[in-house]
């Protein structure tokens, strides 16, 4: 075996090892499948002419590419499987977002009288706290300092 064979198994071997610590109360069927990958993996990185053998078998040339077209398939599948996914959940947070949202709101008092009118016609509105009452809204001139 190549020195890059012994990274590789170690590779595999410390990504098990992580995910099965990670995972191990989680999913248990999808890390027994996993595990089984890595394994078949970490045989033909041990044993790369039994990949190039197994390629021959099925007409393919190369035993590296025997076990790379399944694996681009795959990560497509699992792309395209996780984008759905995503837009899902997002499509059910924006709903949540949307019922809490309802939920928090706080009604607003209705007047208990109509606001009099002047006598141009137009409600009289109460000025707001701090404001001032001059003439120009509060836009005029300023009175020196």
């Amino acid at each position: 075996m190549t020195f890059a064979s012994f990274l590789l198994l170690g590779l595999v071997a410390g990504l098990v090892l992580y995910d099965w610590l990670a995972l191990r109360g989680k999913n248990r069927r999808a890390l027994i499948f996993e595990v089984a990958v890595f394994v078949v993996g970490a045989f033909f990185i041990a044993f790369p002419a039994r990949a190039t053998a197994l390629a021959h078998l099925v007409g393919i040339g190369r035993g590296v590419d025997f076990l790379l077209y399944p694996i681009v398939i795959w990560l497509v599948r699992e792309s395209l499987l996780t984008r759905r996914r995503r837009l899902s959940d997002e499509e059910r947070l924006t709903e949540l977002a949307r019922v809490v949202a309802i939920l928090e709101a706080r009604a607003v008092p209705a007047p208990t009288e109509p606001p009099a009118l002047e006598a141009t016609g137009t409600p009289r509105v109460a000025p707001l706290p701090g404001a001032r009452s001059d003439a120009a809204g509060g836009r005029g001139p300023s009175t020196g300092d």
